[in-house]
C-alpha cells in the first residue's frame, strides 16, 4: 500500500508544481474559470446559485452547480486561487488512490504502475491547477464506479446508493454523465437478474441527488436541465472546417444562426439574457440536427477528427502550447488510448470490475463524439484507459 501513497504524493506535487508554473494569470484564455468562481461565489454570498452579485436573481443558464458546490467551501472569505490547487491536488491523490483500489482488481500485478501512470498524466495534474471542473468530475465519476464494484461485488444496497449519489454529483459536474446509473444498472441486471435490488438503489440514489437542481432548472426556464448541449451540437457540425468548405444548405443555416445569436447579443438586460439562452440553445440545437440529416455521412465521417480531439487534444502546457507540444501529447495520448482499447477488449471475460473497462471507454467516447470536443472531456475515461494499456502489457493475456 506504500506506493500508491507515493504515487498519490507525486500526483498533489505535480499539481502544485502546474499551480507554481501557471500563476499569476491562471490561463486567463480558459474563461470557464471566472464563470464557475462567481457561481460559487453567489452560493457563499447569496445561498443562490447564480452569478448575479449586487442585483437581483438571475437564473443561472449554463453551468451545472456540482462544481461551483464543491468550490463554494474553498471561496469561504474569497476564492483564493492558490487554495483552490491545493484542494484539487488533494483530489487527485485521491483519484491515484482510486485507480489503484481498482486496477488490484482488475490487473493486480500492476495496480502499482496504474497508480503511477495516472500521477503521471500530465493534463490531469494541469486541470487541477486550475479552477476548472474536469478533475473534479474524473475524481467524482472514479469514487462512484469504485462504489458499484463494491456494491456488485458485496451486494450491498448501502455501497450502491453511495454510488448513485457520486454518479448523480458526477452528473451535475459533466451532464455527458448523467446516464452512467442507468447504464451500470443495465450492465449488472444483464450479467445477473439478482442485481435488480443494487441497480435501483444506484438510480434512485442518483435522482435524488439531481432532483434539486431539475426543480430549479423547471422552475426557472421550464425545462429540467439547463446547459448548453445544443449549442455544443450545433458547434461539432462544423468543428475543424472552414466556411469555404459549407455547401449552400450549410451556409444557409449558418447566417440564420448568426442572425438569432446578434439578437441574443443585442439584449441588455442580464435576466432577460439568462431567460433567452434556453431559447437560442434550442435554435442552434434544431439547426445543428437539420444540418446532421442534411449530410449524415459527411457527419459520421467528420466524427475521427473529433475523435481525435477528444483522446489527443489534451495539451497540459501554459498558453496551449506550440506545434511540438502538441504534436508530442498527441501521441503519447494516441499510443495510450490504443493500448487501452485493446485490453479493454481482452478484459471483460475476468468479470464485472474488468468488463467496466470497456463500457467506462466507450461511453465517454459514445456521448462525447456527436458534439464539439475538447481533450479535457476525455478525463474521467482516463484512468480506465489506463488500466486497459496495462491488461493489454499482460504476458498472459497474449498467450491466451
Amino acid at each position: 500500500m506504500r506506493a500508491p501513497l507515493v504515487a498519490a504524493a507525486l500526483a498533489f506535487a505535480l499539481t502544485i508544481g502546474y499551480a507554481a508554473w501557471l500563476q499569476p494569470d491562471w490561463e486567463p484564455q480558459l474563461n470557464d474559470q471566472a464563470q464557475y468562481l462567481a457561481l460559487a461565489r453567489g452560493l457563499v454570498e447569496r445561498g443562490e446559485f447564480t452569478r448575479a452579485h449586487d442585483e437581483p436573481f438571475i437564473p443561472e443558464t449554463q453551468r451545472l452547480p456540482g462544481y461551483p458546490l464543491l468550490l463554494a467551501p474553498l471561496c469561504v472569505g474569497g476564492c483564493d486561487h492558490w487554495r483552490i490547487a491545493v484542494a484539487q491536488g488533494a483530489l487527485f491523490a485521491v483519484l491515484v488512490l482510486l485507480v489503484a483500489s481498482l486496477a488490484r482488481r482488475i490487473v493486480p500485478a500492476r495496480a502499482t504502475a496504474a497508480a503511477f501512470a495516472v500521477a503521471l498524466y500530465l493534463p490531469l495534474a494541469y486541470h487541477g491547477a486550475l479552477a476548472l471542473s474536469d478533475l473534479a468530475g474524473a475524481v467524482v465519476f472514479s469514487a462512484g464506479v469504485v462504489a458499484w464494484v463494491r456494491a456488485v461485488e458485496a451486494r450491498s444496497a448501502g455501497w450502491a446508493v453511495a454510488a448513485g449519489a457520486l454518479l448523480g454529483w458526477a452528473a451535475l459536474i459533466r451532464a455527458s454523465l448523467v446516464l452512467v446509473p442507468l447504464a451500470l444498472g443495465a450492465f449488472a441486471l444483464a450479467r445477473d437478474r439478482r442485481a435488480a435490488g443494487i441497480a435501483l438503489a444506484c438510480v434512485a440514489a442518483a435522482a435524488l441527488v439531481i432532483a434539486p437542481y431539475v426543480a430549479y432548472s423547471e422552475r426557472a426556464f421550464a425545462r429540467p436541465f439547463g446547459g448548453n448541449g445544443g449549442t455544443v451540437l450545433w458547434i461539432g457540425v462544423f468543428q475543424g472546417r472552414s466556411e469555404a468548405d459549407l455547401d449552400d444548405v450549410e451556409r444557409a443555416a449558418v447566417d440564420d444562426a448568426r442572425r438569432d445569436v446578434a439578437a441574443f447579443d443585442a439584449i441588455a438586460d442580464r435576466r432577460e439574457r439568462a431567460l433567452a439562452w434556453p431559447h437560442l440553445d434550442d435554435s442552434l440545437g434544431a439547426r445543428a440536427r437539420a444540418l446532421i440529416a442534411h449530410d449524415p455521412a459527411g457527419w459520421m465521417l467528420r466524427a475521427v477528427p473529433r475523435s481525435l480531439e477528444l483522446w489527443a487534444g489534451d495539451v497540459a502546457v501554459r498558453g496551449g502550447g506550440d506545434g511540438t507540444a502538441r504534436t508530442l501529447f498527441a501521441v503519447a495520448e494516441l499510443v495510450l488510448l490504443a493500448g487501452g482499447v485493446v485490453g479493454a477488449l481482452r478484459l471483460p471475460a475476468r468479470g464485472v470490475p474488468s468488463s467496466l473497462v470497456a463500457l467506462v471507454i466507450g461511453y465517454v467516447w459514445l456521448t462525447a463524439v456527436p458534439y464539439h470536443t475538447e481533450g479535457r472531456y476525455a478525463l474521467p475515461a482516463i484512468p480506465f484507459v489506463v488500466i486497459g494499456a496495462l491488461a493489454a502489457l499482460e504476458g498472459r493475456a497474449w498467450k491466451r
